[in-house]
Order: C-alpha cells, then sequence, then structure tokens
C-alpha cells in the first residue's frame, strides 16, 4: 500500500499512523512515552493520532497474548465449508460459537473454505464435547470439514505496514515450566485479554484488589511467560489490505528443511503467523498484501525456492475476523 494513498473505504494512513500500528503490533501495552519515542513524535500528536486511529476503527482492539502451553492449554482448530447454508441459519452458528468461552477465534472466509474456529482446551475430549454440540445442531449444514492442532505458534510484528526488514517474534509452543492461574490471576488474563491497554488502576477497580497486587501479580506473569505479549487488531479491510491463510503439505519433514521454511518465512515482510499442525496439512502461514500481485510474487518466489521440500500449496481469504485471541479462562 503507497503511504499516503486513502484505501477503498477512505481511511488515509501516512508513514507516521504505519509507525504507530507495526510498532504497537506485537507491544500493544508500551506506554505512551516509549511509544512517542520509538516512531519519532511527540507524546501530544502520538496520542492524538492513536485516538483517531482507534475512533476510525482502524484499531479494532488489544488482546494479552497468553502462553497456552504454560497454561496446559490447546490449540484445535476447524475448518469448515458450508452446504445449504441460509444467512438466518449462519448467523444462529455464528451466535453460537461467539457465546461459547472456549471459542477463542472465529474467522469468516472466502474459498474452499467458508469459517474457521478455534478452541483453546486442555484435553482432546473436552473440545470434542465443544465439537459434538455444534454438530449436533448446525452438522447437516457442513459440506466439508478439515480439523487441526497447533503445536508450535508464532506472531510476527507488522511489517507489511512500513516495510520493516527484521521481524519481532513472539513464539508459542515451548514447555517451560507451567502455571495453573488462581482466581486473581484468571481475572487479570481475562481483563487483559478483552483490553490489552487497561490500565494498573482500571485492572485494580476490574478485579477488586490494591494496584500494588495487580503489579506484582502481572509482573509474575510476564517475567514466567504466562504472557508473551500483547497484540493490536488491526482492521486490515479497511486500510486495503487482503488477508490469507496459506496450508502447506510437505514432501521434506526433517527438521533441517521446516527450520529452512521458517527462517524464510520470518524474513518476509508480510507473513504475520506461522504455525506447526497435525493434521491434513503440515504448516500454515498467514500473510497480509495490498494486492492480488503482491501475493502471486510471494507465492511464485516461495514455490520455487522450496520445490523440493513443499507438496501442495493452498490459500482462503479471511473476510472478518468476529472473534480474535480470546481468553476466557
Amino acid at each position: 500500500m503507497t503511504v499516503g494513498k486513502p484505501a477503498a473505504a477512505g481511511v488515509r494512513l501516512d508513514a507516521s499512523d504505519m509507525k504507530i500500528l507495526q510498532a504497537l503490533s506485537l507491544d500493544a501495552r508500551t506506554s505512551l512515552t516509549r511509544l512517542a519515542r520509538r516512531v519519532g513524535l511527540s507524546k501530544q500528536v502520538l496520542s492524538y493520532r492513536l485516538k483517531q486511529l482507534e475512533r476510525k476503527k482502524v484499531i479494532r482492539g488489544y488482546h494479552a497474548i497468553p502462553n497456552l502451553a504454560v497454561l496446559d492449554l490447546t490449540h484445535y482448530r476447524m475448518f469448515l465449508k458450508y452446504q445449504g447454508m441460509t444467512v438466518e441459519k449462519e448467523q444462529d452458528l455464528i451466535n453460537c460459537l461467539k457465546g461459547q468461552k472456549e471459542i477463542a477465534w472465529l474467522t469468516l472466509l472466502e474459498g474452499d473454505f467458508d469459517l474457521e474456529f478455534v478452541a483453546w482446551a486442555r484435553r482432546l475430549e473436552e473440545f470434542s464435547a465443544i465439537y459434538d454440540g455444534i454438530l449436533e445442531r448446525f452438522g447437516s449444514y457442513f459440506g466439508e470439514k478439515y480439523f487441526s492442532i497447533a503445536t508450535r505458534l508464532e506472531y510476527l510484528s507488522a511489517r507489511f505496514l512500513d516495510g520493516e526488514t527484521k521481524a519481532s517474534v513472539l513464539a508459542i509452543g515451548d514447555r517451560d515450566g507451567r502455571f495453573n492461574p488462581d482466581e486473581l490471576d484468571r481475572k487479570i488474563l481475562n481483563e487483559l485479554n478483552r483490553d490489552g491497554r487497561l490500565s494498573l488502576a482500571a485492572l485494580a477497580r476490574a478485579c477488586g484488589v490494591p494496584v500494588v497486587a495487580i503489579k506484582a501479580r502481572l509482573d509474575n506473569m510476564l517475567d514466567k511467560k504466562v504472557i508473551v505479549g500483547f497484540g493490536l487488531k488491526i482492521n486490515h479491510n479497511l486500510i486495503g489490505f487482503t488477508y490469507r491463510k496459506v496450508f502447506l503439505k510437505l514432501n521434506n519433514q526433517s527438521e533441517e528443511a521446516q527450520a529452512r521454511l521458517w527462517a524464510y518465512l520470518r524474513r518476509q515482510r508480510n507473513v504475520i503467523f506461522i504455525l506447526k499442525t497435525i493434521g491434513s496439512y503440515d504448516m500454515e502461514f498467514e500473510v497480509m498484501t495490498a494486492s492480488n500481485e503482491e501475493f502471486y510474487n510471494l507465492m511464485r518466489d516461495f514455490r520455487s525456492g522450496f520445490a523440493d521440500d513443499v507438496k501442495l500449496t493452498h490459500n482462503v481469504i479471511v473476510h472478518d475476523e468476529l472473534k480474535y485471541g480470546r481468553l476466557d479462562i
């Protein structure tokens, strides 16, 4: 996207807006003072610009990124293709999924799948109970289903916005100890997942404890990597980007080959998310591009560079995210 060019929906982002969004993409809780230094603006100008991005709904929200492995949670995913689905019945399905606390992600898709939902659960039996309930009510409207478990996830900073080449990376999947949250920890995690920029004072009011207790608990969870970062959800449609999920079947399953793939994807400024999965596909990555041509060129270069390692690629477009990374434990 050309800096300063209006997107299709009429939102205009200049270089400073892009820098703000990129800087917040994995560090959304950073202070205004630090953020102002990082993007080269005064604190007053930054505050005004940030409020404008929120008011115009370019920024949809901020959320804590929990370390699922440390919390003993698994990332279960289901992709669905409809058959005979009416608009009214789809809305019933969406309302059902949005209302279940275990459903952390809910995504409307375009292409070979129509909907994705993600459940964060401790055991496969927990996910199976959720899925069985959905099947009982809506199973006759599902033509195709694809299930997978994500065993490693990496969030990459939003370099597609300002052309940064080096990515900041937040990895989830390496189990370094286990954390058993008590009631106060859960309240803090849930509140920060709804609004990652909540002040300590606001958290204290929401949880009914002194600020000093909130700070101590939050510092402890950050130190133990229960929370690995704070994400920013951007309205990609509003600023003229297309968001795609790319599925990979691998020929070469060796650790060395997969390490090469991950290293390559981390270097691509359009890539924002990488997953290792167990299911019909072996890996996935997610990309933001400003045009179909940009996506075509990215995939052409990728397939050429990994012709011997990758058997098949497949992609779908993300139309909208109705729930994103919602933790409710």
